[in-house]
């Protein structure tokens, strides 16, 4: 069996991510190669998409949201992501199943007559809601079985629910409305092999924990699944872990330069794997998720590997990016980082008359 060296895994990831060369591509198309794009923190999927689109602008996305063909919905891991609308229905299908026993589990017992409140709160959220509106409506047909914290993540785990715009647009805050998913869901194992497929598209090679870890499914789903897609490529790494892979999926094996990228925070490229060394080493893990809330930090990457978090702050017409190493460069920054951090806030703060960018000491 093949092994692949670190470098190999790394170069060929930051391909599939669209971080080895910007593509030029529509929004939902981008999407839908990368799987999915974590979105709790509203400006995080369109910094992603800067990153990875040629000439992308916020408007972009906001147009695709519009228009369907983009959806913002708690998905795999119980968080919002932005998925593809046509791929929106297997990964509910697929995550369901898991939220709902992971609720009974939360509720400490099976709700009473649940298809029947699934179908009454189908009927109330066809058109759209808000939370408060959507947490009432479950108080009122739970009538006291599901405690009220939960009735909101209740109401998103018996049905598939997406967000309605402007949540997703850029710098958007406040609570959202909600509307029920118009059409059925696939049967579970179906749905689930496309959830791996697209996976394995994204941040393939990987193991069948890196699967566990990014879907939270279980392996008696997983395995299904991977059999299903069957044949696929099978490697090693360098610590002898199976690999499995689609057999389009690309792999790099020249010793090119890799380029530096500005990652959002929560970027699927930092969390997507159980083990992450093909993108930064373990003992920068805690600096690049300090907060208890398992908060990402914003990073950059240097020759393809995670090397500090960076900022952006305002004051007046003057746009600051701050970058704080992980480490003391031994070298300055490559001419590279001037580059794409001029880049990166020019689409932060359009309107800035003057853009600096200062390097901040090592973090502790």
């Amino acid at each position: 069996m093949r092994v692949l060296s670190e470098r190999t895994l790394t170069a060929s990831f930051l391909a599939r991510q669209l971080l080895l060369e910007r593509r030029s591509l529509p929004v939902a198309e981008a999407i839908r190669h990368l799987g999915a794009l974590q979105a709790q923190y509203s400006p995080s999927p369109h910094i992603a998409l800067h990153a990875r689109l040629d000439g992308f602008q916020q408007a972009d996305l906001e147009a695709a949201l519009r228009d369907r063909t983009v959806v913002k919905a708690t998905l795999m891991r119980g968080t919002l992501h932005l998925v593809a609308a046509s791929d929106y229905a297997a990964f509910a299908a697929a995550w369901h199943p898991q939220a709902r026993a992971a609720m009974r589990t939360r509720a400490r017992a099976a709700t009473p007559h649940e298809e029947e409140i699934a179908t009454a709160l189908a009927a109330f959220i066809a058109e759209p809601r808000s939370t408060d509106a959507i947490r009432a409506k479950a108080r009122e047909l739970a009538r006291g079985a599901i405690p009220d914290p939960l009735l909101l993540d209740y109401a998103r785990t018996i049905l598939p629910l997406v967000h309605v715009p402007p949540s997703g647009y850029w710098r958007q805050h406040g609570k959202p409305s909600l509307v029920a998913w118009p059409g059925p869901l696939p049967e579970a194992p179906a749905a689930t092999a496309l959830l791996v497929r697209r996976y394995l598209t994204a941040y393939g090679p990987a193991t069948r924990e890196d699967i566990a870890h990014f879907t939270y499914l279980r392996f008696r789903q997983i395995d299904p699944a991977l059999a299903a897609l069957a044949p696929l490529r099978r490697f090693t790494d360098a610590q002898g872990r199976e690999l499995l892979d689609l057999p389009q999926g690309p792999i790099i094996d020249d010793d090119r330069s890799l380029p530096v990228r500005f990652l959002a925070k929560w970027d699927a490229a930092v969390i997507s794997h159980r083990d992450r060394a093909r993108i930064f080493p373990a003992e920068y893990q805690a600096r690049l998720t300090p907060i208890a809330n398992g908060t990402v930090l914003s990073s950059y990457l240097i020759d393809g590997k995670v090397a500090g978090v960076w900022s952006q702050s305002r004051e007046g017409a003057v746009a600051t990016l701050t970058l704080q190493p992980f480490a003391p460069q031994p070298e300055p920054f490559p001419a590279e980082m001037e580059e794409e951090g001029e880049r990166l806030l020019t689409f932060l703060a359009p309107e800035a008359t003057e853009r600096r960018i200062v390097v901040a000491p090592p973090a502790a």
